[in-house]
C-alpha cells in the first residue's frame, strides 16, 4: 500500500541525541545531561540541566520540546494538506489529522470505514467534516478532546414569536343582485386571504428534515420542538431566524382621504393638477401618482373645486397582514328566503361610508408593495320588488390596485366618483315662496397613502401617533 501524506501542522517533534548503550559506564569526559529546549517564537531558551551524571546503566534524559499554547478552535488551526492515494482506515486518518495540534481524538468502537482523497489547505474542522459526515459519522468538541461517534439525532427548541390568531380577509365586487326568491346575486371578482403562520412554519420545517426527523409546534407556548441530525437542526435554525426577520417587519401606513367637489366637469382634471405640481406629462399615471409635497397637491386640487378632508387614519401593519380602516356606519337590511308559507327573513349588514383595506409587503431593501382596496358606499334610497320585499339602494365606488413605493414615499390614488342631488333655493321671485332647484354635484375621492418602514429599536413615541 502506497500512502503519501503531507501535513502542514507547524514545527513539532522530538530532538534525539546519541546515548550510550545499556550498561555502558560513563567516562570522566562524558558531557553533562542534554539541555531542555522550550520553543518561543523563532528563538529557544536553553535551560541547563543538572551537572550530575546519570546513574550507571541508565540513558540520559531526552530533551523535550514544548509547543506554545494555541487557541483551541478547529477553525484556527493552520492549513492542512493531505493526499491519500489508496484506502486508509478512518481511525488512522483521524489520528494523523490531530498530530501536532493541541487536540486529542476519542472514537467509539463503531467508527469504521476508509478514506481516499485529497485535501488542500483546509482547517481541522473542514477536514473532519469532509471525512466523517459522508460516512454517517459526526463529532463534538469538548475542550481539547474531539469525540467521534456514529451520527445520532438530537432535539432542539426554537422560539416562534407569533400571535396565535388566524386572520382572514375577503373582498367581493358586486355586479348585480336580485331580491326575494329568484336568486342571491352574482359577483365579478373576489379576493380572499387567510394565513396561519404556525402552520406555514411547521410545513417549512418538515421540508428541511431527514426521514428520521420530526417536529412539534406548540401554538400557545410559541415553541417548536425539532428532532433530527445536527446539520439539519442548524438549517432549521437558519430558516426560523429568516422567517422571524421577514414576518415581523412592520410598516406605518398613513392615509389622508380628501373629497373634492368639482366645479366644472364630472371629475378632476389631473393634467392641470400635474402641470401645477411641475410633473412632466406622460411620466406617471393618474392612480398611484407619486407626491413629493402633499400640501402642494391639496392646493392644486383646490383650483378644481372644494376640498374637504374626511378621514386621516394611521395604522401599523406587519408584513403581508391586512390593515382595515373604516369610516362610516353600518345598517341592516332584511333578505327574504324561501317560498310562500315557509319564507324567512335574514338580516344582512350593509356598510356605508369609506372602507380602506391595505396589505403591505416589505422587502429587505426598503421597497413596499401595497395592495390597496378602497370602497365608498352611500345609501341613496330603497327599492321594492314585485313580491313586496324591500332592499336598500346603494351607490358604490370601489377599486383594487397594487402599488410599489419606497420607504417614506407618498402616492395619490384617485378615481372614486359619485354624484348626488343638491337642493338649493330657486333664484328670482320663486325663491321667496320656498321654491327649490335641484343640481347634480360631482365629487371625487383622493387618497394620499404614505408607507414608512418601522425599524426595530425605534422608540415607541415615534412608532405611533
Amino acid at each position: 500500500m502506497r500512502t503519501r501524506a503531507a501535513l502542514g501542522l507547524g514545527a513539532a517533534g522530538l530532538f534525539l541525541a546519541a546515548a550510550p548503550s545499556m550498561g555502558q559506564a560513563q567516562t570522566p569526559g562524558t558531557p553533562p545531561d542534554l539541555p531542555v529546549a522550550r520553543l518561543a517564537g523563532s528563538g529557544a531558551a536553553v535551560v541547563p540541566a543538572s551537572q550530575q551524571p546519570p546513574p550507571s546503566g541508565q540513558l540520559p534524559p531526552l530533551p523535550v520540546t514544548h509547543l506554545e499554547d494555541r487557541s483551541r478552535d478547529l477553525d484556527t488551526t493552520r492549513g492542512l494538506t493531505l493526499s491519500i492515494a489508496e484506502p486508509m482506515a478512518v481511525r488512522e486518518l483521524l489520528f494523523l489529522l490531530v498530530r501536532g495540534t493541541p487536540f486529542s481524538v476519542v472514537m467509539t468502537p463503531d467508527v469504521e470505514g476508509t478514506f481516499v482523497g485529497e485535501l488542500k489547505d483546509v482547517t481541522l474542522r473542514q477536514a473532519f467534516d469532509a471525512v466523517l459526515l459522508p460516512r454517517g459519522m459526526d463529532y463534538a468538541v469538548d475542550g481539547s478532546i474531539i469525540r467521534v461517534f456514529r451520527r445520532r439525532t438530537d432535539t432542539r427548541f426554537f422560539d416562534l414569536n407569533f400571535l396565535n390568531v388566524q386572520r382572514a380577509t375577503r373582498r367581493t365586487i358586486q355586479t348585480d343582485a336580485s331580491l326575494g326568491r329568484r336568486g342571491d346575486g352574482s359577483s365579478l371578482t373576489s379576493s380572499a386571504g387567510a394565513g396561519d403562520v404556525f402552520d406555514d412554519v411547521s410545513a417549512g420545517i418538515r421540508t428541511l428534515l431527514s426521514s428520521e426527523g420530526r417536529v412539534h409546534v406548540d401554538r400557545r407556548a410559541g415553541l417548536a420542538q425539532v428532532t433530527d441530525y445536527a446539520d439539519r437542526l442548524d438549517t432549521v435554525g437558519a430558516y426560523v431566524e429568516a422567517v422571524h426577520l421577514r414576518v415581523l417587519r412592520q410598516v406605518r401606513l398613513q392615509a389622508r382621504v380628501v373629497e373634492v367637489t368639482v366645479h366644472d366637469g364630472h371629475a378632476i382634471d389631473w393634467r392641470s393638477v400635474r402641470e401645477k405640481l411641475g410633473v412632466l406629462p406622460g411620466t406617471v399615471a393618474t392612480a398611484g401618482m407619486p407626491v413629493r409635497d402633499p400640501a402642494a397637491l391639496e392646493a392644486a386640487l383646490a383650483t378644481q373645486g372644494d376640498v374637504r378632508t374626511i378621514a386621516a387614519p394611521e395604522v401599523l401593519a406587519l408584513n403581508n397582514e391586512a390593515a382595515i380602516m373604516r369610516l362610516g356606519s353600518q345598517d341592516v337590511s332584511f333578505a327574504i328566503r324561501g317560498e310562500k308559507g315557509g319564507r324567512e327573513s335574514e338580516a344582512v349588514p350593509v356598510a356605508e361610508g369609506l372602507t380602506l383595506t391595505v396589505v403591505p409587503q416589505i422587502s429587505s431593501d426598503g421597497v413596499v408593495q401595497l395592495s390597496v382596496s378602497p370602497s365608498w358606499i352611500e345609501r341613496t334610497g330603497q327599492t321594492r320588488s314585485s313580491t313586496g320585499d324591500v332592499a336598500p339602494l346603494l351607490n358604490v365606488a370601489e377599486a383594487d390596485t397594487v402599488l410599489r413605493v419606497f420607504d417614506g414615499d407618498t402616492v395619490a390614488i384617485s378615481g372614486l366618483l359619485r354624484t348626488r342631488q343638491m337642493a338649493r333655493p330657486a333664484s328670482g321671485f320663486g325663491g321667496l315662496f320656498g321654491a327649490q332647484q335641484h343640481q347634480t354635484v360631482y365629487t371625487e375621492l383622493v387618497i394620499l397613502m404614505t408607507a414608512t418602514v418601522v425599524v426595530p429599536g425605534t422608540p415607541p413615541a415615534e412608532r405611533t401617533r
